[in-house]
């Protein structure tokens, strides 16, 4: 299946077009997780999709999670996160109840042993002001570190542990800040500002290190802004973008999956 896009930044990311999601299928799915390898951010606009909808397409990419929020989920589908500032008739929220200031910069579920490979986010409502969501390559991330610093975080591991807001175990998870894509060889840094420290040193020198790494990783040439209409439906992989909440005004429901998929096509943080 080939896919007609235009790109969203000269680096990465596509709109694809003249695609309903709802006709989901084994050969849609496979040509989607190969845009998705290749272009580590897709675009789908004037989708119409109910929450099994959602479901449908991202079990076809692989197994699928609840979210560590486990009560901010469809009611049908626990699976399904809603991302929402609205209330239901009985006057509590919908989903969770996010500030309307700019979120931190983060790789979906990276406090996990096992994180999400790749996120999908479907926009229900779109805020009146702001509120989309940025994306920064980690592969452009990487190639901008100087070389004596690609071989000090060669072997470095980071380390993570779950939010308060995360209902799931409070462990302490490792994962390689150098991440390889097994079919492109393609290198990313797997980093962000939660990153708690790396194994195998003190704090002091650990926070020196990211703080180098992150002045590399978050770059203006390397974030891309998106601004929701409504309908809009991302996919994206988690290895090769962090991703973050823009500051907004008005309401705004968004809706996450998270696909589960094999080391043997994308890059995976063991």
């Amino acid at each position: 299946m080939t896919f007609h896009t235009t790109p969203l930044t000269p680096n990465y990311g596509v709109e694809v077009h003249n695609i309903d999601l709802t006709d989901i299928n084994n050969e849609m799915a496979e040509a989607i997780l190969d845009a998705t390898s290749e272009h580590a951010l897709l675009l789908f606009r004037r989708q119409s999709l109910h929450d099994d909808d959602i479901y449908n397409l991202s079990a076809a990419f692989g197994p699928v999670e609840e979210p560590a929020a486990l009560s901010n989920h469809s009611p049908g589908f626990k699976e399904v996160n809603y991302l929402s500032n609205l209330n239901n008739a009985e006057g509590t929220f919908i989903g969770n109840p996010i500030t309307d200031t700019d979120g931190g910069w983060h790789s979906d579920q990276a406090f996990r042993k096992n994180p999400a490979t790749l996120s999908t986010l479907f926009c229900v409502i779109a805020p009146t002001e702001g509120g989309g969501t940025s994306f920064c390559s980690t592969k452009m991330g990487y190639e901008a570190l100087p070389q004596d610093l690609k071989e000090k975080v060669a072997t470095l591991r980071g380390k993570y542990r779950p939010g308060k807001s995360h209902e799931i175990e409070k462990i302490e998870v490792t994962h390689p800040v150098v991440l390889t894509n097994p079919v492109t060889g393609h290198k990313t840094m797997y980093l962000q500002p939660g990153t708690r420290g790396f194994e195998g040193m003190d704090e002091t020198e650990s926070q020196a290190i990211k703080d180098q790494l992150l002045a590399y990783q978050i770059r203006p040439e390397h974030v891309y802004q998106h601004n929701y209409r409504m309908g809009d439906m991302l996919i994206y992989d988690n290895a090769q973008l962090l991703h973050k909440r823009d500051a907004y005004s008005g309401p705004r429901f968004l809706k996450i999956t998270r696909a589960f998929l094999s080391p043997e096509r994308f890059a995976i943080p063991d």
